[in-house]
Parts: C-alpha cells; structure tokens; sequence
C-alpha cells in the first residue's frame, strides 16, 4: 500500500485503524495497536511493541507480553468488514482458539487467542514457525471454527471477511460501499 494500512483513511471518518478499534472496543474492555506506531494513535490508543517473530505473531505476541494471561481478540486493520456482532460471536467462544473459516481459508486475525492458544503460538514462533494457521496443528488446542453457516447469519461471509492487502483491493471495496 506504500504506507501503514492503519493510517489509510476509512470512509466513515478517521482511519482504518480507528475503525478496527472502535468495533473491537464494543466488544473488548482494552484495545491496543501492535506493530510499529503510526499516526492514528495521537487519537488516544494504546500501543504496544511487537514480540517475538514477525509479522502479525509478533503483533499478537507482543500484546500477550502486555496483557499476560488474557485471551486476546485479534482484528487486523485491513478487514474493515469484520463487524461488532462477529467480533462479539468469536468473544463469547469458550475456545482456546476460534475464528472464521471461509472454504478451507482460516482468518486468523479476526479471531479469539485464549492463553493456551497464545502458549502455543509462542512456542511455534521460538522453534521459527510465523505462520498463524499452523496453530490448528499444534497442541491440543480446542478450536472452534466459525464456518460460512455459522458466519451467514452476520452477512455473507465472503464479504466480512474481505483483506485489503493491496491499492486494488482498497479500491474496490471503497467502491462497493458506494453502490
């Protein structure tokens, strides 16, 4: 995208990262940005530094290390999609791990970390395993996936769980929210 997808602007007013947070702050007592700063936390957010790894198992590491055995609900700012009633249905799961299953595509950062879970994945990332789907592989987690039929209900699931990973991506999904 050329810059931080947190900073891009949404059109409901503020940033993409502000829309995540203000969804996940109906759902979550605390909400805290992970990563490296960006402009949108003048806006009073609280952030913290990255953990262990790369990528977004730094991100969810590094906000373990801040909020040690909690579970953590995770939104990724570049699923503008994920609604309040979605983030609400993964909270109230009793899962170690629970998130959305689109086909055979998981989205693990629209999902419930437990601390079993966040155990876990700090045990894959020291022995140099970054990518988040492989929790479902490992341990003896209780994982709950919420699959197209359970997602429906909240609209279609194709649409929740749009990525807005490149400038094409952002336009079309501005775009459709014009139509």
């Amino acid at each position: 995208m050329g810059r931080s997808k947190a900073d891009l602007p949404h059109p409901d007013g503020g940033t993409l990262g502000e829309s995540a947070a203000r969804r996940l702050a109906t759902v979550c007592s605390r909400v805290v940005f992970a990563g490296r700063p960006a402009s949108h936390l003048s806006s009073g957010w609280d952030w913290v530094e990255d953990g262990p790894g790369r990528g977004p198992a730094a991100g969810i590491l590094g906000a373990a290390r801040e909020l040690p055995g909690s579970p953590l609900l995770v939104l990724a700012c570049d699923l503008p999609n994920v609604s309040s009633e979605v983030l609400g249905a993964l909270a109230a799961s009793g899962a170690d791990w629970a998130l959305p299953e689109i086909g055979t595509r998981l989205e693990p950062l629209a999902a419930l970390y437990r601390p079993r879970a966040l155990t876990e994945l700090a045990r894959l990332v020291a022995s140099g395993v970054f990518a988040l789907h492989r929790l479902r592989r490992a341990g003896e987690l209780a994982i709950e996936l919420f699959n197209e039929a359970r997602l429906l209900p909240f609209g279609e699931p194709s649409d929740l769980l749009i990525n807005l990973n490149t400038p094409g991506d952002l336009a079309r999904w501005r775009a459709s929210r014009e139509a």
